[in-house]
């Protein structure tokens, strides 16, 4: 089998590029042998969990202390690519300096005596946030609200230190339940977070684009330098999902969501709404802010806020 390094999909070896997004395949690479060994002599392997652009994830355990946690070991037909491998490195980096409970929090970081480069994370028992809106297709206001608040909370810490996400979307968002029934938040996946400083590459020299399209922001698709703005209208796209079940970009394209982008006005939150009218009463004809000046700095607490006058004043 053969992988796509953008959209993460397998296919066939008989194919050179991906039906998808025409990106040209990769092998897929060969780790399923890593559930049941003990890895870099501390974890024990239980489970994949998953398998991303980068590589695979799996549910381990640290020998000595007991520890859960996400492994995530990059794929060996990228091993070899030095891109690959900073942006890997940056994750551990990037993730390790920001301290926040809403940020998945990184353990360790190396390299196996055979090659194997991994990187230990705090374990989040939940779903993703594109898994729950699979699940469920919207919903309802003050839960949106809930969890984009604490994702403010998560990129306000990273933008505090210069870090920008730059891939902020439903995957990147996992959904954990405390134990009165309320959603805990974690952002994860720094693994393409860039420094301010520098930052502004959009595509790899391999052809590996940084972001998702579906929610980039146009600086981040004319390959400009990005700030934390750049995270706020992805996530704005976010709660437009979480809110409509739909997104204010679409096509069938990779590069024709790109040029919307770009060129298109974006679809008002108005005419996405299913019951008609968003119940705030607004008119809801605006769209997520094209230019970054026009875009706030995140607060933690103003969408919860912003909900709860709206349902003291019978709107929501």
């Amino acid at each position: 089998m053969k992988r796509c390094p953008t959209c993460s999909r397998e296919w066939p070896d008989d194919l050179r590029f991906c039906p998808q997004d025409a990106t040209p395949l990769r092998p897929a690479g060969t780790e399923s042998g890593l559930v049941g060994a003990v890895l870099a002599e501390r974890y024990l392997i239980h489970e994949k969990l998953g398998q991303g652009g980068m590589g695979a994830v799996y549910r381990g355990e640290h020998v000595r202390i007991g520890k859960r946690a996400a492994i995530k070991i990059i794929s060996r037909d990228l091993a070899g690519d030095p891109d690959a491998i900073a942006r890997f490195t940056r994750e551990a980096r990037n993730a390790a300096r920001i301290e926040h409970p809403n940020v998945c929090a990184i353990y360790d970081f190396g390299e196996t005596d055979d090659g194997l480069i991994y990187l230990a994370m705090e374990f989040v028992d939940g779903e993703s946030l594109a898994d729950l809106l699979d699940r469920e297709g919207r919903l309802p206001l003050l839960r949106a609200a809930t969890i984009v608040d604490q994702c403010c909370q998560a990129l306000g810490a990273a933008h505090k230190l210069d870090i920008v996400h730059r891939d902020i979307k439903p995957d990147n968002i996992m959904i954990a339940m405390r134990g009165d029934g309320r959603d805990i938040v974690k952002v994860v996946d720094f693994g393409i977070a860039k420094a301010v400083a520098g930052a502004g590459q959009t595509v790899t020299s391999t052809g590996l684009v940084i972001g998702t399209p579906y929610y980039m922001s146009p600086e981040q698709v004319g390959g400009r330098a990005l700030d934390g703005r750049s995270d706020i209208y992805s996530l704005a796209l976010v709660l437009f999902k979480m809110l409509t079940g739909k997104l204010p970009f679409w096509a069938e394209t990779t590069q024709d969501v790109l040029l919307q982008r770009l060129m298109a006005d974006p679809l008002a939150l108005a005419d996405a709404w299913p019951e008609g009218s968003p119940p705030w009463g607004a008119p809801g004809r605006a769209g997520p802010r094209v230019g970054p000046r026009s875009r706030a700095p995140v607060r933690n607490g103003a969408g919860v806020r912003a909900v709860s006058r709206g349902r003291r004043g019978g709107r929501a």
